[in-house]
């Protein structure tokens, strides 16, 4: 049963959906959470509609249409392809997709959370509501963290420097606060303090995956100590998951895609519904399937013909052989509004988290085998053997099977600012293959600025303080 349609009550709906004041600065009134949430049902309530918040259009959409992974499509008429042509706006923080930005979206999100661990210090629940009171506190913990997380990963300036410039960690209410940017130390220790707080309090038996839960926590303690540079830690957290999920089988895997069914290696599933307007095949394609955006020729053929990733990628409505690559990765279905649920954190990725640590701790020969454990569940016949004999190779040959797991999942602009200082590469298209040309640029250096996003005008406008800690080049 989908979780988070809830008809709200018109006060406690209005501070879900306001943007986010500490940052905007917008007038409040200071006793609203307060006065929204006097009961662990409350809280339950506002639980939910901050899940729901939680869009991955933005990140989504701009992984593939910024990258190579998509050409512009046929029926373009203009759609989005700023973005294509690599663009990145100030005024709306690099990028904006319906009127959203990561951004407003994940500060407005925190300023929930936040207001709802404020009003939880003045509920005393009942004997019967203290698993639940508790989960609810766990779960607004650990998607605080997240959503620093993220927002650490676009607009901070070097994740492996903890002295480097982050973003404003934002753990209080307030309407007019005006934040600077944290270190990235600082927001990581505080991220690391959200992921305690919330293992803490995880009752006993937390297991729903449209949710966090321990293993969240850990998956995303995975990607944070591959980010970071702590392949260590990144190994050991990954080792936990592998333990407990298998990878999907070469059905499973169709099933997962194709009819939103299976979710046999999914580890965090982010349960969309209607009137949240997430459809995300409708980033890259209209309604009727005209396609704004087709996969990249050089991404299609990177899949050969036995791989079931190659069946899922491609839409019924596309066609090889005419050169009409649509993107089918979240098909439209019987609702024809494709409400897909996204399946944000999938145990293939840790193999290949696990791989890339392991290469970068010149472990090559079990960088190999994970990257060979994720093709062999993928393809019908048995793949060649793999083997790496530098860093280099190995990091080329991983992040090359992550394009191919993970394409359309939001991970291709950040693996190749991840590895960069390793590969020399920035972001490539083929212009004989037809993915770049005229308006559409071919390439995008490695030390170019737009590897970190730019805090939105409005805040620089309205802030004096982050005012003078905008990215480099904008």
């Amino acid at each position: 049963m989908k979780k988070y349609l809830i008809i709200l009550p018109l006060f406690v709906a209005t501070v879900f959906l306001s943007c986010s004041d500490q940052l905007d600065r917008l007038p409040v009134d200071s006793l609203v959470e307060e006065t929204a949430y006097n009961t662990v049902e409350d809280l339950q309530f506002g639980l939910n509609g901050v899940i729901g918040s939680l869009s991955y259009n933005y990140i989504i959409g701009f992984n593939s249409i910024f990258t190579d992974n998509t050409r512009l499509g046929v029926d373009n008429g203009g759609q989005d392809i700023g973005f294509n042509q690599q663009i990145l706006n100030a005024d709306t923080g690099g990028f904006s997709f319906g009127g959203g930005t990561l951004w407003n979206g994940r500060y407005a999100m925190i300023n929930d959370m936040n207001r709802l661990l404020t009003a939880s210090s003045s509920i005393s629940p009942d004997p019967a509501d203290v698993d639940t009171y508790n989960n609810i506190l766990a779960q607004t913990y650990a998607f605080r963290a997240l959503a620093h997380y993220e927002l650490l990963l676009y607009y901070g300036f070097d994740m492996t420097d903890d002295s480097a410039l982050g973003v404003p960690y934002v753990d209080y209410v307030s309407a007019d606060a005006t934040p600077g940017r944290n270190t990235v130390g600082e927001v990581l220790t505080g991220i690391q303090s959200d992921l305690d707080e919330a293992l803490a309090l995880f009752p006993a038996g937390t297991t729903d995956i449209n949710f966090a839960t321990p293993d969240f926590v850990t998956f995303l303690r995975a990607r944070i100590a591959l980010e970071t540079g702590d392949n260590t830690g990144a190994i050991a957290y990954s080792n936990s998951l592998i333990a407990d999920y298998p990878l999907a089988s070469f059905s499973q895997y169709f099933a997962m895609f194709n009819e939103d069914a299976d979710k046999t290696e999914v580890v965090f599933n982010f349960d969309n519904v209607q009137d949240f307007d997430y459809g995300i095949n409708f980033f890259w394609n209209f309604s009727g399937q005209g396609p704004k955006f087709e996969i990249s020729r050089e991404l299609f053929d990177l899949y050969t013909d036995d791989d079931i990733r190659k069946t899922v990628v491609l839409d019924d409505a596309g066609d090889d052989a005419s050169d009409l690559l649509v993107v089918g990765k979240y098909p439209i279905n019987s609702n024809t509004l494709a409400i897909n649920d996204f399946k944000a954190m999938r145990i293939s990725e840790i193999y290949l988290i696990r791989a890339e640590a392991y290469a970068k701790s010149t472990q090559f020969d079990l960088a190999a085998a994970d990257v060979l454990a994720v093709q062999t569940a993928r393809h019908i016949s048995t793949p060649d053997a793999v083997e790496y004999n530098s860093l280099l190779e190995a990091i080329e040959g991983i992040i090359a099977e992550r394009r191919l797991e993970l394409a359309f999942e939001g991970h291709r602009y950040t693996d190749i600012k991840r590895v960069r200082s390793i590969t020399g590469d920035g972001i490539e298209r083929l212009e004989d293959l037809g993915d770049c040309g005229g308006s559409v640029p071919c390439s995008l250096p490695s030390t170019s600025p737009k590897f970190i996003l730019p805090i939105p005008s409005g805040e620089i406008n309205g802030n004096t303080v982050i005012a003078e800690q905008q990215a480099p080049g904008y």
